[in-house]
């Protein structure tokens, strides 16, 4: 039949000749001939690619096949059977597998077998389409040297119908048998019914519950009974006191009524949209893109139901909300990776994923999703764990988007940390720890929150760091020279702050038109990593000291203490000035050779002289300190550059 899948082909097939779609998985090579059910992952590759398909005699009538002769005939194993099953399951758990490109030999007994042309063979599964919806290609890892397992927005086993459908049309066979269980019902896009007007199904009106493990990993519920119909529900109904053992429903479908929700022209036409862009036979990346970017904002607007609920249709927003309880109450992030079970919900949602597409500004929509809505840790790292699975198919607009959104957040444990999104003109060694002057003023003054600009100056070098580096908070935070105990307070407080703060949409966009700016210039860009570790341990020499404190102009009265302690001070401000990093992680060496007591007393007047050397109006003689030192770090900074300095000169005795 037109359209028709591999199951609704198996139970009308199975029907006709009064097996159980078991048996005919048996007795045509699909499962083993010593039992077992019908697999799931048939929906998307024949697992027959290899095997050899029984020869049913089609030339006499079914009626004249009965009985022990028709089970016999079935049933046998031609020779070579276990090596060519051997070679199909090779080939079925080699993910890069091809799909439907059989062996020629192995297709021509199938079409022998079933009388259907090659084309006719390769139209029952969904690897017809599988070059423009990523999911039918994706293979999820192997686990304990299982097979690969089916992507979750490919439905299993008969999820989804559409009751007038397999009413049939007015041909004898559909009269009999029903119409098509049509292929395009397996993909979690499909919610409608384009050709009828109405949202497809996807429960038995008399109450037959699919249960999980049938759902999962079954290909046809309930593949072991006999006598059918293929429209029949093969789901049992809600068990009872009396009744341990539960029959199939066997309603009819076919017959059930339409749901009282209709899709509306606008849903419609996203239906046509969605089916269209799947049957293109041009290979189109940006089609694979969409649909990849439709999964991922489905599960933002999922993952932070209810603040998307402006965005669907008010006529489906209580459908939606009722999928969205059931994923918080019985699943885990990884659920919302996943079609929403309900086609009225699903479609509501998509509808909504695809609006956010076409708007303009994505990236500050992302953002408000992030600050409104997922401000739990669970919430933020779960969809950054999504992203990652379609971070390679998705568009480059939507990785462009979320790059400053995931990766300002580090996954919880257990959970492996993003990939970078951003080719980066730039390099961590490009960042300095305390931003530069003008980075900051350019790209975040403009901000308006109470929150000190210090504590934005480190949270954004560090997340830039991230962004091309990978790292963790504590590593980016020791890369840029912070200490090991300070690198956690720093992942502390960006933790609080990236939670709590109402600023944080601006600050990543912010940070993202940084991240953009030094990645256009990135050839001109200072390797910060290298004066760091030229002025590791540095401290200015006293020779040095002494000559720059004889040129400063004598002060009348009080004459102003030029000890070790201010010379330390000093150093500071020019490893500052040359590093651009922050000054309570600069280093002190002249300080650590001094005795406790000392140590402690200038470590409490430390910060008095570092405002004395940065204040807006210095005092005399700090001002003429304050240009002295600065001239001298422009010289050092420029003889590192130079390589006129190494990092062995540059750490000069403390005395």
């Amino acid at each position: 039949m037109p359209d028709e899948s591999l199951p609704g082909y198996l139970l009308r097939l199975s029907y006709r000749l009064g097996l159980t779609p078991a048996e005919l998985g048996r007795t045509s090579g699909l499962v083993s001939t010593n039992g077992g059910h019908l697999p799931r992952r048939l929906v998307l590759d024949p697992y027959f690619a290899g095997h050899p398909i029984v020869k049913i005699n089609w030339s006499r009538p079914i009626a004249a096949q009965s009985g022990p002769q028709r089970r016999s005939q079935c049933r046998s194993d031609p020779v070579g059977f276990g090596r060519r099953r051997a070679a199909a399951a090779n080939l079925f758990s080699d993910p890069r597998s091809p799909g439907l490109e059989l062996p020629g030999l192995s297709l021509n007994e199938f079409t022998q077998a079933t009388r259907l042309s090659r084309e006719e063979a390769r139209s029952l599964t969904l690897s017809t389409w599988r070059r423009n919806y990523p999911p039918i290609q994706r293979w999820l890892p192997p686990l304990h040297g299982q097979v690969p397992q089916i992507d979750k927005w490919i439905l299993g086993g008969l999820d989804r119908y559409c009751p007038q459908c397999l009413a049939g049309d007015d041909s004898p066979i559909q009269r009999e048998y029903g119409g098509p269980w049509k292929k395009e019902w397996h993909l979690g896009i499909v919610f409608a019914c384009p050709q009828h007007e109405c949202f497809l199904r996807h429960h038995c009106p008399q109450g037959g519950q699919p249960p999980d493990y049938d759902r999962a990993s079954r290909l046809i519920p309930f593949d072991g009974f006999r006598g059918l119909h293929p429209t029949a529900c093969r789901y049992p109904l809600p068990p009872t006191a009396r009744r341990l053992r539960r029959p199939p429903c066997r309603a009819r479908l076919d017959q059930a009524p339409l749901p009282a929700l209709r899709p509306g022209p606008r849903l419609l036409a996203l239906q046509h949209h969605l089916l269209s862009l799947l049957k293109t036979q041009d290979v189109n990346h940006e089609v694979r893109e969409y649909f990849s970017d439709l999964h991922l904002l489905t599960a933002l607007i999922t993952i932070s139901w209810p603040h998307g609920s402006r965005r669907v249709d008010s006529i489906f927003a209580a459908v939606v909300g009722i999928e969205a309880d059931a994923r918080r109450t019985f699943g885990g992030i990884r659920v919302h990776d996943t079609s929403p079970i309900d086609p009225i919900a699903c479609g509501a949602v998509l509808d909504a994923a695809h609006s956010l597409l076409q708007i303009d500004s994505l990236r500050d929509v992302l953002a408000e999703f992030f600050d409104s809505a997922l401000t739990g840790t669970p919430a933020r790292a779960g969809w950054a764990q999504i992203f990652t699975k379609y971070e390679k198919s998705c568009s480059q607009r939507l990785r462009t988007a979320a790059a400053p959104l995931i990766r300002t957040y580090s996954p919880s444990p257990g959970w492996a940390a993003p990939r970078s999104t951003r080719a980066a003109g730039y390099r961590a060694e490009n960042i300095p720890a305390h931003l530069e002057p003008d980075w900051y003023a350019r790209h975040f003054q403009k901000l308006d929150g109470p929150t000190d600009h210090k504590i934005l100056r480190r949270i954004a070098a560090v997340q830039l760091v991230q962004w091309t580096t990978q790292a963790s908070i504590p590593e980016a935070a020791r890369y840029l020279g912070v200490e090991a105990e300070k690198a956690l307070y720093t992942e502390d407080n960006t933790h609080i702050w990236l939670n709590s703060t109402h600023e944080v949409q601006e600050f990543r966009i912010a940070l993202s038109g940084l991240a953009t700016e030094l990645s256009d210039r990135a050839d001109g860009l200072i390797d910060y990593q290298y004066r760091r570790e030229a002025l590791r341990d540095w401290c200015l020499d006293p020779s040095t000291w002494q000559e720059l404190t004889g040129r400063l102009e004598p002060l009348r009265g009080k004459q102003p203490a030029l000890d070790d302690r201010k010379r330390q001070d000093a150093s500071v401000f020019i490893w500052v000035h040359v590093t651009r990093g922050e000054h309570l992680f600069a280093p002190h060496p002249i300080e650590a050779e001094q005795p406790l007591d000392i140590q402690q007393d200038w470590a409490r007047r430390r910060n008095t002289t570092w405002f004395q050397l940065t204040r807006p109006d210095p005092m005399h003689h700090y001002a003429d300190l304050r240009k002295a030192l600065t001239d001298y770090a422009h010289q050092l900074a420029a003889d590192i550059e130079a390589g006129a300095v190494s990092t062995r000169k540059a750490r000069t005795d403390v005395t």
